[in-house]
This record gives C-alpha cells, structure tokens and sequence, in this order.
C-alpha cells in the first residue's frame, strides 16, 4: 500500500499529453515549398483535411508520409485532402531529398515550430516536448474536430486511426443540395 500510494498520486500530478482543445477554428497556416508557390491551407477549405505535422528526417513521420500516400488515393475522391507540413531545424535543405524519396501525392511544404506550436496550441512549459508525428483533423467548414501528438498512441495503427478519423467527418460532412430541375 505504502507503493501504491506515491505510484497513484505521480500518476495524478504527471502532465498528460497535451491536444489542443477540439472543436476549434483552423487558423490560417502558409507552408513553403522551396521554390514552388506557397500553400495556404484556406485553399482546402470544402475538404476534409488531414494535416500531419511532422520532421523529414523522422523514420516514424517518413512511415507516416507513405501511409498518407495510400489513405490520399483511398479517399480523394471522397472529398478528402492530405496535407504535410514538416518543421525541423534545417527543413529548407532536407525538403528536398524529402520529396525526391518519398515522391508524396498530396500537398506538403514547410514552415517553423514557432508557427507549428501557435497552430496546434502547444505550450512546452505546459506540454513538455511536442512529439512528433502530430495530426490535424479539419472539417468542410475550416473547423479542428481531431487533435492528436505523438504522445497519445494514436500513431499505434496510424492507418486505422486515420481511417476512422476520416469516416466519423465524411458521415458528418453536410452533403450537397440537389440540383434542381
């Protein structure tokens, strides 16, 4: 008992895993690409978006990347768009190799943790270290409805996990008005 006790309450006062809080508004994020136009991510809005925030030279984001590559063929034409913005220290310079390996079919760019932090909400005094890989899940309308890091274990059976996240917002997706005669 004497163990139990101080085991309980290290559990109780260990920060949990920080997700920013959901529903919420997507603010904007502009992601560069080394060259090529930037993206905005308000070019998806009418999509379902799933946003990964992740390193180029992370092996999990790198198994991350190939996995959004089948879900983006899977699901485009259920009106769902992949999006991947990477943001370590150095990411200008590894973007490209980045791109060249893993030959992504849907949008990616770049930009900074600041900005990264400032869009998932992250504090690191409050958070501790922001893990990646990091999803996004945003609605037809611009609205955050998931919200997951790398701490949490929704990268586990990222495919599954992803695949349910995306069908729970196509069921809920409002469907488009019949055209009239």
């Amino acid at each position: 008992m004497r163990t139990l006790v101080p085991l309980l309450a290290g559990l109780l006062l260990a920060p949990a895993a920080h997700a920013g809080s959901v529903p919420r508004p997507a603010p904007e994020l502009v992601m560069e690409r080394g060259g090529a136009p930037p993206i905005k991510l308000s070019q998806f809005r009418g999509k379902i978006v799933a946003l990964a925030f992740s390193y180029t030279t992370c092996d999990h984001c790198q198994l991350l990347t190939v996995t959004l590559k089948t879900i983006q063929k899977d699901y485009e034409a259920r009106n769902v768009q992949v999006v991947e913005c990477a943001f370590e220290e150095g990411v200008a310079i590894n973007y490209p190799m980045f791109l060249k390996a893993l030959e992504p079919n849907f949008a990616t760019g770049y930009t900074t943790a600041v900005i990264v932090k400032k869009f998932v909400q992250w504090d690191d005094k409050r958070d501790g270290v922001l893990m990646i890989p990091y999803m996004i899940f945003i609605d037809v309308r611009g609205t955050i409805r998931g919200d997951f890091n790398g701490k949490d274990g929704f990268f586990n059976d990222a495919d599954k996990r992803i695949r349910v996240e995306l069908d729970k917002m196509i069921k809920a997706a409002p469907r488009p008005a019949a055209a009239k005669k």
